[in-house]
């Protein structure tokens, strides 16, 4: 091995509810990348490239991952149908597979001090046009208050939120929210508007069982947690991951970081290997 090669290490990952399971050889993982257009910035995919594809390897599940695609259907995102963790992105035709990171074993890497590049794809063809609300769909927008707009990706889950401008938002380390990078507000329920989309959410329940994960069954995007509809634990809130509100900067928001990893009462073992 040359001085300029680093030894590869094998790591280990699943989507949260271990329907799929794989392990993925990489260099020693310090550095990382995102990628700033619409679906990955409302994934949050935080990117390592294999130097092979054959680095890749399924260890449960094949064929369990559902593929969305747009634009010219080149690059596939594929995710977990059950709770919707985003694994890989796949362009076959050029032979290119890339890893999200987020859904490695917790502790495979140090996220608070990764070195983070961003590509800068947000302008590239086709771009991204959110959905145009009509006037029946408007709410009133109280005074001191700011009228969002949000989807997924594919548009399949709409919704509009009535709320103070967002300045600050909570991320998560938990077990789910850390494979999304989901980033939450947690407006009142009646500030939210789903506009008729809900039928086409997945609820992904999971333990301690307080909240319904509502996610795209299309293309993956975890939009909202449902709170309220567990049988006993309710709370009058309708948390939005604003990674799917229009046109929101996120870089210049504060970052209230909740250690949901510590308060998930028992350990999480989805993979152990």
């Amino acid at each position: 091995m040359s001085e300029l090669e680093v030894e590869k290490q094998t790591y280990y990952g699943n989507c949260h509810c271990g329907a799929f399971k794989y392990s993925v050889k990489l260099a020693p993982i310090n550095k990382a990348s995102r990628c700033n257009c619409s679906i990955c910035t409302k994934k949050g995919y935080l990117f390592a490239v294999p130097e092979k594809p054959s680095d890749f390897k399924v260890e449960a599940g094949e064929g369990v991952l559902k593929t969305y695609s747009f634009g010219n259907g080149i690059a596939e995102h594929k995710f977990c149908p059950t709770c919707g963790s985003g694994i890989l992105v796949e362009a076959a035709k050029y032979n290119i597979l890339v890893i999200n990171i987020n859904t490695l074993k917790h502790g495979s890497f140090d996220i608070d001090n990764l070195e983070i590049s961003t590509t800068d794809r947000v302008n590239v063809d086709p771009i991204y046009e959110p959905f145009t609300l009509s006037p029946s769909d408007t709410p009133e927008i109280p005074e001191g208050q700011k009228l969002y707009t949000g989807s997924c990706h594919c548009q399949a889950i709409k919704y509009t939120l009535t709320y103070p401008e967002i300045k600050e938002v909570r991320t998560c380390n938990c077990s789910f929210c850390s494979r999304n990078a989901d980033m939450w507000i947690y407006p009142p329920i009646a500030s939210v508007d789903m506009l008729d989309t809900e039928k086409n959410l997945t609820n992904y329940l999971f333990h301690p069982k307080r909240a319904y994960h509502g996610f795209c069954s299309v293309c993956g995007v975890d939009v909202v947690n449902r709170v309220d509809l567990h049988p006993t634990f309710k709370a009058p809130v309708r948390p939005i991951n604003v990674r799917t509100i229009d046109g929101l900067k996120l870089d210049g928001l504060d970052i209230d970081k909740a250690d949901g990893w510590s308060m998930e009462s028992g350990p999480y073992k989805a993979y152990d290997i």
